[in-house]
């Protein structure tokens, strides 16, 4: 259905604060948008905190040519929003998210079947039919590009196109795009792309999801915030005592190519980090962050989780990291907006 705008701020707000309970994003890494006709779409603003979001601060933007109103920043990804509203006549809400399992699983950069079987992966085995009825015939992956670009808004248009009745598509080392005649709908088929990402990164990984949710240790420090992570995919990274290269392109944004991983004695590189911020693996001990804040040290701690259980898998398949022209580019880009919004009083992330 086509919303009044006010019906449409006051969905689009619901859906921030649940997108923010849900865990289906780190601070404002994602959005959401709904179509107020068929020519303009409703969008979160670029680099907001959800909580805080007032109907004010929502971007009305133009399908055809992405201009919008107002002095707020429409989100950065608006391209990849217009793209389902131009290619899908019949979706009228849009979920763009960083979730963890369909982040780790898109480094695959496979189309999975939830019809038929795919190698190792049945239908019946990944899927409810429930769940196949929320997300189409095939969850397909769009090749990777840089966020927020071009290429990556014509790599998604590429994967709807082929896969016209998906109602998911996974967006490669970025994360996941679930749409929806409805808020409702568009949820749902999050959640559910969740649940068979997670099965799927079982049977692909030969392992079981954990159920512990780690130990954590965290406190100010004199130049900022400190947490101790000792969640399941950090603990097993660190047991493996090397670095961690980024699969994922948010971890490139925090941390560039890798997150070096030290000797729990490295008391030169805790005193470096304790300056500089940062992440690190602390061999067979989880890892340490060090941020401004706590928001911040949460977020990275959220980031460097999912980047491993991406790591897990793509070493078991022996599949390569983000490039490092692209990570290179990712972590300059996140430095220079972050510092930029920082500067403006805002230190939130860009997306």
């Amino acid at each position: 259905m086509i919303y009044q705008k006010k019906q449409a701020e006051e969905i689009l707000l619901r859906a921030c604060r649940e997108l923010v309970k849900s865990g289906l994003i780190a601070r404002t890494w994602g959005n959401v948008s709904i179509r107020l006709s068929r020519d303009y779409f409703l969008i979160t603003p670029s680099g907001r905190a959800y909580e805080t979001l007032e109907a004010k601060d929502l971007v009305t933007v133009r399908i055809a040519d992405l201009s919008y109103e107002g002095d707020v920043k429409p989100s950065s990804e608006k391209e990849i929003h217009a793209s389902v509203y131009k290619l899908k006549k019949d979706v009228d809400f849009v979920v763009h998210t960083h979730q963890p399992n369909a982040s780790a699983v898109s480094v695959l950069g496979e189309i999975f079947s939830l019809t038929a079987t795919n190698g190792n992966l049945r239908a019946d085995r990944i899927t409810t039919a429930e769940q196949r009825a929320l997300l189409g015939p095939t969850i397909p992956t769009a090749n990777y590009g840089l966020s927020s670009t071009p290429p990556l808004a014509a790599n998604v248009r590429r994967a709807i196109r082929r896969n016209p009745d998906s109602k998911a598509v996974l967006m490669k080392s970025h994360g996941a795009l679930c749409f929806g005649a409805d808020y409702e709908e568009a949820f749902k088929a999050a959640y559910a792309l969740e649940e068979v990402c997670g099965r799927i990164f079982e049977i692909r990984c030969g392992c079981k999801m954990p159920t512990e949710s780690g130990q954590t240790i965290e406190g100010e420090i004199d130049k900022g915030y400190m947490k101790h992570v000792r969640t399941p995919f950090i603990m097993r990274m660190s047991e493996r005592g090397k670095d961690v290269k980024a699969y994922l392109d948010d971890q490139a944004q925090i941390s560039g190519r890798r997150v070096k991983c030290i000797e729990p004695n490295d008391r030169a590189a805790l005193k470096s980090m304790a300056e500089k911020g940062g992440s690190a693996l602390i061999k067979n001990d989880g890892a340490i962050i060090m941020a401004m804040d706590e928001d911040e040290a949460e977020a990275a701690a959220i980031v460097l989780e999912k980047n491993c259980q991406a790591a897990m898998l793509a070493l078991k398949k022996g599949l390569k990291p983000v490039d490092k022209s692209s990570a290179d580019l990712e972590h300059s880009f996140y430095v220079e907006k972050y510092s930029k919004r920082k500067d403006e009083g805002h230190a939130e992330e860009t997306d």
